[in-house]
């Protein structure tokens, strides 16, 4: 990802999310930048992750400007080439479209 998200960053708003709570996002943005992440860092409220049907560690999910959800995979899916594809379409896309 750190190699695909570069090329889209000015088009495409990635966020990292934590699913967990061991961590206080003092601690968790330390990570994000230990692991030179390119990235925003944050962790959603319970509702957000029940309304995205998100329960495991590692869930992908890429949301339109309309809010429509185009790519969900879960943990180990979704290839650089996949994730390629998804962010050259949410590039392209405007809202209403």
């Amino acid at each position: 990802m750190k190699d695909i998200q570069p090329r889209f960053a000015s088009d495409v708003a990635f966020i990292a999310v934590d699913i967990g709570d061991r961590q206080d996002l003092k601690e968790l943005h330390a990570f994000g930048q230990e692991q030179d992440y390119p990235w925003s860092v944050g962790r959603p409220g319970r509702e957000t992750l029940k309304t995205l049907d998100v329960i495991v560690q590692s869930t992908k999910i890429a949301i339109d400007t309309d809010g429509v959800i185009v790519y969900r995979a879960g943990y180990g899916e979704g290839t650089s080439k996949d994730w390629t594809s998804v962010f050259e379409m949410l590039s392209k896309v405007t809202p209403g479209t």
